[in-house]
């Protein structure tokens, strides 16, 4: 504004400077400049005339004066930040008197909205995410697979293509899977019942250490996975992803595509569709093949959502389909031949590569409905309601043929369970009030289950209902945080019959769960986090009324009625350490009591039936102690390169006699190292590449009963695995390539924790490639 004020001013008096100039130059123009509503003096305000290009600022009082001016016309402006701009002409003649009066204007900027994602405070419990490209470097496995890389957490393996996550020596129905925020409930209580959830839909998994189940429901005693699809487009548009891996050992593949759209408008919804295919043969342990070790799966999802000033919601839909074989080694068709399959250490022949899916083989189908609903509640909180319907399908196939009937196809499943479970959860989470922020809510869970081939277990029907209420107080800049939270459950179990026994039992459980959390922070980069909890589990009806051959893990299970409830307590002491530049450390130690913890106990004999000759296990209870730690750490000596460390030991005792409890993981160490080559200046389009080397030891498990299991725990080995990758950048589109081989030198070893190491060695090398592409 200034500079077209002296532009116009060079002008005018191009024009006029001749006439003002030719006449008498003593003329005086003074003022003043106030308010026109409250008549106050305006300072800083500023007088110019454009005609001399001379102007003023009045001072404190709003006064101004011009000196040595001609007489003549000129116009006289005034302007003030925050008021209308005045002109006026005037005729100056000798000393003359001018006053402006400003009125103070609105402008309308329009709304600005400043969006930025709250950090969530830290959990009072040790918690380890796997997430962007460690997530993405380990898709393509299972979920268990993907997690073992993580502190604390190792897998029970069913051969090379079934695995659970064991948390701190805990797994199945003591470890709760979260899908999408809906608990996940299937036929999860067997070793060979691996979670029905596709990684491939995750864009974080993270895994909560230690008893939870005052937020997360009765069971939660072994710790928490989570696994969290990425927020919904926010922008209009669309976008997605395609990923591709294939894997050397198995000759398998794995194939993911994934869209992203909004629609904006006064109506913005959003959505997601995300499918999966998988397809492996049989792998290979270092020195033959695993015959009948193939698998096939296909996944889809779907997610609609649409979010308005106050509420919010969600629809989600999933499918979950895969068929497993089992190692057809682990069939074994008489007393004699079981023991030497376990004496021999290896199959009779050394097999030879097929994709085909033969006998025996599991097949597993999965739906999840979810529906979510979020009010905010005025200024104090946020009120949400969720219902889920879950809808599981379990088929066992036997290996060998019925009697006096050859089956021609896979229709006729020897066993057959469904499980249909609802859930509704509904909590009302309240802003700070005194620095504490919480939650109350409640959860109803309802299931359905039928056996409809087979004996293994019953029918059943259970209805579970749960409270709880949670608080976290908070006071900034206080470096002390704390969190208590108290839930009550009741669950009520109506069995009825296991094939043609008729058992007609109904039991009820109820106890309540109680947590206590602290956080004291030392510094910026340095703190530690205390968490107690106290949790209960009902026994499984697998536990308590299992009784027939377990085809998928080719084992005879027996349970016991009379089983109790389990109660833990559990505590943790993690010390953190982060400076954000080049060193991180995380250490946990705990140590967790459950009284009548429930295990599965070997039998000194296998037990022969129509269907072969099995290993024979029982469902047994004793109070347990089990302590252990967590080690995490990671140094940049210099910025390229990286060094990690990570250890978990656990020791696990039978409180009654004394002796060790079985299949308890082993202690494993490991160390890697990774170099990153950043950019490359030349090729602007090559970014964050990197290549790294890593090594797991894993011991001896000396720590087992003696003469309790049909072959000693397996001796210590060591694997290495090699890890590069690199992004390519093609204008706003982006592709990922990545490349791993594990176990590199073809080791020959047996996992303690694999049910099926009786009869055949691991899988051995295994490279694979990886590509991701966005767009």
């Amino acid at each position: 504004m200034k500079y077209q004020i002296l532009f116009i001013a060079w002008i005018t008096g191009l024009f006029s400077g001749i006439e003002i100039y030719a006449q008498n130059c003593h003329a005086t123009l003074y003022g003043t400049v106030t308010d026109a509503e409250t008549k106050d003096p305006v300072p800083y305000a500023e007088v110019f005339l454009p005609q001399t290009g001379q102007g003023k600022i009045t001072d404190e009082k709003g006064r101004f004066v011009f000196t040595e001016l001609c007489e003549g016309k000129y116009t006289v402006t005034c302007q003030h930040i925050g008021c209308s701009h005045q002109s006026k002409n005037i005729n100056l003649v000798g000393e003359m008197s001018l006053n402006f009066q400003l009125t103070h204007e609105t402008f309308d900027l329009g709304e600005v909205v400043i969006m930025e994602k709250a950090i969530a405070p830290k959990a009072a419990q040790a918690e380890r995410s796997l997430e962007n490209a460690a997530l993405d470097a380990a898709k393509g496995q299972t979920l268990g697979d993907m997690l073992k890389k993580l502190p604390g957490v190792t897998t029970l393996n069913t051969g090379g293509t079934i695995s659970k996550p064991v948390i701190r020596g805990m797994h199945s129905n003591r470890v709760l899977m979260l899908n999408n925020g809906v608990r996940q409930e299937g036929q999860q209580w067997g070793a060979d019942h691996a979670p029905e959830i596709d990684p491939y839909i995750a864009g974080k998994v993270s895994v909560v250490y230690g008893a939870n189940s005052v937020r997360y429901g009765a069971d939660a005693i072994g710790g928490v996975v989570v696994v969290e699809p990425d927020p919904l487009r926010t922008k209009k548009g669309t976008g997605g992803e395609v990923q591709l891996a294939g894997f050397s050992n198995g000759r398998s593949g794995a194939f993911s595509g994934l869209l992203n759209f909004n629609t904006g408008g006064k109506i913005p919804l959003a959505g997601r569709v995300q499918g999966t295919l998988r397809r492996g043969g049989n792998l290979r342990a270092p020195d033959y093949y695993l015959e009948n070790t193939g698998v096939s799966e296909a996944n889809y999802a779907a997610t609609l959502g649409l979010q308005r000033e106050r509420w919010q919601s969600e629809v989600f839909f999933s499918q979950f389909f895969t068929r497993n074989s089992i190692f057809k080694g682990s069939h074994i068709g008489n007393l004699t031949d079981l023991q030497n399959a376990i004496d021999r250490g290896r199959p009779l022949d050394d097999g030879s590569f097929s994709y085909e899916l033969g006998r025996p083989q599991q097949r597993v189908a999965h739906y999840l409905l979810k529906v979510k609903n979020q009010l905010k509640t005025g200024s104090a909180g946020k009120l949400t309601l969720q219902y889920a319907r879950q809808f599981n399908r379990r088929e066992e196939f036997d290996a060998h043929k019925r009697f006096n009937e050859v089956p021609s196809n896979f229709d006729n499943p020897e066993m057959m369970f469904e499980i249909t479970t609802h859930t509704i959860d509904a909590a009302w989470e309240h802003k700070s009030w005194r620095h504490f922020t919480g939650s109350i809510g409640a959860q109803l869970v309802g299931q359905v289950n039928t056996t409809d081939r087979g004996g293994l277990i019953p029918d059943f029907n259970s209805r579970t209902a749960g409270i709880f209420w949670i608080e976290r107080w908070r006071k900034y800049p206080l470096p002390l945080e704390f969190e208590a939270g108290v839930r009550y459950d009741a669950r009520w179990l109506d069995v009825g019959n296991r094939g043609r026994d008729v058992i007609d039992m109904q039991l009820n459980f109820n106890n309540f769960s109680g947590t206590l959390g602290a956080i004291y922070k030392v510094n910026d980069e340095f703190d530690i986090r205390l968490h107690a909890g106290s949790a209960w589990r009902a026994p499984g009806v697998n536990e308590l009324f299992s009784d027939g051959v377990h085809h998928g893990s080719a084992s005879y299970e027996k349970g016991r009625s009379d089983l109790k409830a389990e109660q833990a307590v559990t505590t943790s002491l993690t010390f953190d350490f982060d400076n954000e530049r080049n060193f991180s450390a995380s250490l946990s130690l705990y140590r967790n009591f459950i009284r009548d913890f429930i295990y599965l106990q070997p039998q000194q004999q296998p037990v022969l039936t129509i269907r072969g000759a099995f290993p024979s296990f029982a469902y047994e209870q004793t109070d347990a102690r089990l302590t252990g730690l967590d080690w995490n750490a990671n140094w940049k000596p210099i910025p390229q390169l990286t060094l990690t460390s990570s250890a978990s030991l656990l020791r696990a005792r039978n409180q009654a006699d004394g002796e060790w409890i079985n299949l308890m993981p082993a202690d494993r160490f490991r160390q890697g190292v990774r170099w990153e080559f950043g950019k490359d200046r030349k090729r602007k389009q090559w970014q964050e590449s990197y290549a790294g080397v890593s090594a797991v030891h894993v011991f001896e498990q000396t720590r087992a009963p003696e003469n309790q299991d049909f072959a000693p725990p397996p001796p210590a080995f060591t694997l290495f695995d090699f890890e590069a990758g690199t992004s390519l950048q093609f204008g706003n589109n982006k592709a990922n390539i990545g490349l791993a081989v594990q176990n590199i030198f073809n080791t020959a070893y047996r996992d303690y924790l694999n049910r099926l190491r009786y009869y055949s060695d691991e899988m051995g090398r295994n490279v694979s490639v990886r590509l991701k592409m966005t767009f």
